[in-house]
């Protein structure tokens, strides 16, 4: 089978898993005009089997129906536990009863809280205790800086694509497949029950699956409800159709942290996979001559960007713009639209305007082209290297307990893998673009996590782009160039 054959049809059981996560997790539809905040998840018959339909007795805010007002269920003894569970998870007497765990979240930031309370329970109930450096975004480099002077990291959470790059595709981390026969403390499902395979099959080595995620992103165009109703601007659905109405929006319309790359590499990742469809920018990059880069698809996308930048929207000094200034100023009200992944209203909340309502564009459609969403997961992996390899996949499974889990939904506004848990109102729009779509796409069109190296090099001539600095033939040939010099060093 063709490997764009293979993916499609990869990407058609995803769309299936995130399809039941949509009905279950939300009553009826958000159609453009209705307020994402009254729609509220449903409830289901317990079943169990793929991760596809588990028991939802989730209401509004991402708890069990029986809740008791102060976030445990009923029939919690107020440590995380069902009462019903009395057996606590036990480290591997091999292991030192210490767990070596590298995270990407910054302490203060909702994720980490939520984590930290997982932890704080962890070690009450098993004995373990939990080493934990939060090591933000660089994550990565704190994980190889300790990994060659030989210290042992058991347990590493981070994005998926830079994971597989980094230590998945290199042959540096464990199989987590027993992993999903493993019982969740605290109910009566096996991991394997509540997480579909289809969200592990992408990144499976051998047909095993190596990253557990626990939250999922996408990425679309971000804007607040009622500054459109009040510009009598129509949500737009068409690349056309959004550079009319950003236009119409006036002074700043497109807010943008141009000194973040990967922020500016969503605007011409997107066009591509939007002309060409998924795989096409990945395509580009795999093609060892660096022809493919010259196509059809890829031309009319950069002649796409190239209109964005020239047509004016973008906020003035957004090439300079440093993280989090943009995004600030746009949930101030200085400004309509702002490109990023569903995070967005979680690192928002604290300062937005009152009444914010939070919405979400699928990224817009082209004339003759491809409708697909991004996955973007967030997940763990055990290292081979590890110390205390059962006590991490012990943790991973303690972690995805339906009540500790949901904090991710209630406190850090994350979408999660269990569809039992019920989703933040200000992501509807998020899981009905999920949802709906025919086909889906790894972030970045899997180029991140698949050729780092070109990566780089792909944002740095994209950074020029995007900031006029070079044309469109000139980004083109130079992408070309470097395509194939990349694939002459391999």
């Amino acid at each position: 089978m063709h490997k764009r054959e293979r993916n499609r049809s990869r990407w058609l059981a995803l769309m299936a898993a995130l399809l039941t996560l949509a009905l279950v997790a939300a009553a009826c539809g958000n159609d453009d005009d209705q307020d994402a905040s009254s729609v509220a998840p449903a409830t289901s018959t317990p079943q169990s089997g793929d991760g596809q339909d588990v028991a939802d007795t989730a209401d509004g805010d991402g708890q069990d129906s029986t809740d008791t007002g102060d976030g445990q269920d009923s029939s919690d003894t107020g440590d995380g536990q069902d009462s019903s569970d009395t057996t606590a998870v036990q480290p591997d007497e091999e292991e030192d009863g210490t767990l070596r765990y590298f995270s990407m979240w910054n302490e203060g930031e909702p994720q980490q809280e939520v984590l930290q309370e997982i932890i704080d329970s962890y070690e009450a109930d098993t004995g373990v205790d939990v080493d934990v450096l939060w090591a933000g975004r660089e994550v990565l480099t704190s994980v190889r800086a300790a990994l060659s002077a030989g210290d042992p990291v058991d347990l590493i959470g981070f994005e998926a694509e830079p994971l597989a790059g980094a230590l998945v595709n290199t042959g540096e981390t464990r199989s987590l497949a027993s992993l999903l026969d493993q019982q969740i403390p605290g109910e009566n499902v096996t991991v394997g029950d509540v997480i579909p395979s289809s969200f592990l099959d992408i990144y499976a080595v051998g047909g095993e699956p190596h990253i557990m995620p626990y939250i999922l992103n996408s990425s679309g165009i971000h804007y607040d409800g009622r500054r459109l109703a009040e510009f009598g601007i129509e949500r737009p659905e068409t690349w056309d159709e959004f550079i009319a109405a950003s236009l119409a929006a006036g002074e700043n319309a497109v807010q943008h942290d141009g000194l973040i790359n990967f922020y500016n590499a969503y605007w011409l990742y997107w066009l591509i996979v939007r002309h060409g469809g998924p795989g096409a920018f990945n395509a580009a990059a795999s093609d060892p001559t660096g022809e493919a880069w010259r196509s059809d698809a890829i031309a009319a996308a950069v002649e796409d960007l190239v209109e964005l930048v020239e047509s004016g929207v973008l906020a003035d000094g957004y090439e300079g713009s440093n993280w989090p200034i943009a995004q600030q100023e746009w949930a101030n009200g200085n400004g309509t639209f702002n490109i990023n992944g569903t995070w967005l209203a979680s690192e928002t909340a604290s300062y937005s305007s009152e009444g914010f309502e939070y919405r979400l564009l699928p990224f817009p459609t082209t004339e003759g082209g491809f409708e697909s969403a991004e996955v973007y997961q967030i997940g763990w992996v055990v290292p081979n290297a590890a110390d205390s390899p059962s006590a991490a996949q012990d943790f991973i499974a303690y972690a995805l307990n339906s009540d500790r889990l949901a904090g991710m939904v209630d406190v850090a506004k994350n979408l999660v893998p269990r569809s039992d848990i019920g989703v933040p109102p200000e992501l509807q729009d998020a899981v009905d673009m999920l949802a709906s779509s025919p086909a889906g796409h790894r972030p970045y069109d899997g180029v991140q996590g698949d050729y780092p190296e070109l990566w780089i090099e792909f944002m740095l001539l994209d950074d020029q782009l995007f900031f006029g600095q070079i044309s469109g033939a000139e980004f083109i040939n130079r992408m070309a160039d470097k395509t194939a010099e990349y694939w002459a060093s391999q």
